[in-house]
């Protein structure tokens, strides 16, 4: 993250779970990111920059991944969730705008079905899994493809990042996010949705946000033109505003 500001760093923990919390910003808005599969909340650190200006921004890091332990079993969608939930109602941090990004939109939405009163708005950014390529091995070949229109310095943070979570945990959590169905489950957020994908992600498809837009009558669907799949790295400002826009009602 810039070193404008250094967060406040806060390891919560949940049971037998951790979570780590890092906090930028003072601004009466809240915001919360949660990350995806084998990434931290670095990836976030130039959306960081910006939403901080004018927000509260909270970034969560889930179990077994970054440097937060590993538990001893594996988690579902909705195990993260309940486990970000008790995490934030430990750090104190009230309703908020909660932001998904791949895997963390999947997280975030079983976030807001399990406590829509602490969700203001939600936003996912990149939302997997795409119905029609539900597979670890066509994930992979996504995420391959997308790995050739990121900047370097995105798939150098993700390449560390997955290192540090190692493989074991990975490959023991991507059968929980391949198995989860998500356009059967979003049309049971009722805070104000919104849908954020690059132009040019080759893991989520256009028409992929138009079925889940279609499933949770009312959500807003946004297409970022010409960006990759890590989009609120190559365009802070854009996601800024729309996360705004999400925020205002707009």
């Amino acid at each position: 993250m810039s070193s404008r500001a250094e967060p406040v760093h806060q390891r919560v923990k949940v049971r037998e779970y951790d979570v780590d919390i890092r906090t930028y910003g003072s601004g009466s808005r809240q915001v919360v990111l949660v990350h995806g599969i084998g990434a931290s909340g670095r990836y976030f650190s130039r959306l960081v920059e910006v939403l901080a200006q004018t927000a509260t921004v909270h970034t969560l890091e889930m179990p077994g991944f970054a440097s937060v332990p590993k538990p001893s079993q594996s988690l579902e969608m909705d195990d993260f969730a309940a486990i970000n939930i008790a995490a934030l109602r430990a750090a104190g941090i009230g309703p908020a705008q909660w932001v998904g990004h791949s895997m963390g939109c999947q997280v975030v939405t079983e976030m807001a079905v399990q406590a829509p009163e602490l969700a203001t708005s939600v936003v996912l950014l990149g939302p997997t899994i795409n119905r029609g390529e539900r597979h670890a091995a066509l994930q992979g070949l996504r995420l391959a493809q997308d790995c050739l229109r990121e900047p370097p310095v995105v798939n150098w943070m993700l390449l560390t990042d997955y290192l540090r979570a190692g493989p074991r945990w990975y490959l023991r959590t991507m059968p929980k996010m391949v198995g989860h169905r998500l356009e059967e489950r979003i049309g049971r957020v009722t805070p104000p949705v919104t849908l954020v994908r690059g132009g040019r992600d080759p893991i989520v498809p256009a028409r992929w946000v138009q079925e889940l837009a279609a499933a949770r009558p009312g959500a807003v669907a946004v297409e970022l033109p010409g960006q990759p799949h890590v989009c609120m790295f190559t365009r802070p400002v854009e996601t800024a505003a729309l996360l705004e826009e999400a925020a205002s009602g707009r």
